[in-house]
């Protein structure tokens, strides 16, 4: 997660001299009222640690459940209503895609160069929509921009979140390792596919600048229910026959998956 911190410590630089000036005041008419109700659109990137559950055990490697890192983004649109006293809720409707973007083969060579004796690859995705409502507060700070040297007017945004949704899930990985007869043979394939069913909670902040524009940053509990789970492929340790993998759960429980993100958006 140290990209998405990264990043927002470089979005926020811009707040270091930030210093509050007003709650609930008037707001001029000839920049963004924060103190109305409007619609957004936003896009931002995050990334989650997925529980998959590979198990092999073999002479040259051996899997086990672990966690596989994704990263994605998120598009959403949404109404904001200003409902007085410095507070607004938010409805959203959000799509998302999180994979193993730069997932590559893992492979393994013999004395001569040109020859792979072996492989290993993963892949992973998560694909979802949830819709989910929020609450805030909001107030407004001037901050000076550091590189027009130059004070402008900014609306903060703290607010809670809670939402469901549906997803789905799908992790592969292809492992083969063959050094001839008289050497190690064995090889293991599995697909898992997971239908879920997603309740969150979020808490996070808006920066909202005098045009409209905002950058946002977030974190996420979610509960991933897996409603079905399909597994199939099969396993073949060193000196063993081959043995399918064919099942379905539908009753597979998963420790809460938290998610990072950052992003931005446009309010009118």
């Amino acid at each position: 997660m140290n990209k998405l911190i990264l990043l927002a410590a470089f979005f926020s630089f811009s707040l270091s001299a930030a210093e509050v000036i007003q709650t609930n005041a008037e707001v001029d008419d000839s920049r963004h009222n924060s103190y109305k109700s409007h619609f957004i659109t936003y896009f931002g990137l995050e990334g989650l640690n997925y529980e998959v559950p590979f198990s092999f055990r073999g002479a040259r490697q051996s899997f086990s459940e672990r966690q596989q890192e994704l990263w994605g983004g998120r598009f959403g649109i949404g109404e904001e209503i200003y409902l007085g006293g410095g507070i607004n809720t938010t409805t959203r409707l959000e799509g998302y895609y999180v994979g193993t973007l730069f997932a590559r083969d893992v492979t393994a060579g013999s004395d001569n160069n040109d020859v792979d004796i072996g492989f290993t690859k993963r892949t992973g995705q998560v694909f979802g929509v949830d819709a989910s409502q929020s609450l805030g507060f909001i107030f407004d700070m001037k901050t000076k921009n550091p590189f027009l040297d130059e004070w402008s007017y900014m609306t903060v945004e703290p607010y809670v979140e809670i939402g469901v949704g549906v997803a789905s899930a799908y992790n592969r990985i292809n492992y083969n390792y063959d050094t001839t007869a008289s050497g190690v043979q064995e090889a293991y394939r599995l697909r898992v596919t997971d239908q879920i069913l997603n309740t969150k909670f979020a808490a996070g902040v808006n920066f909202t600048s005098s045009n409209g524009y905002f950058f946002f940053m977030k974190g996420t509990v979610n509960r991933f229910d897996i409603t079905k789970r399909k597994s199939v492929g099969f396993s073949q340790p060193d000196g063993q026959p081959t043995e399918l993998i064919d099942t379905s759960d539908k009753s597979v429980k998963i420790d809460p998956v938290i998610t990072y993100a950052i992003g931005g958006g446009y309010k009118f």
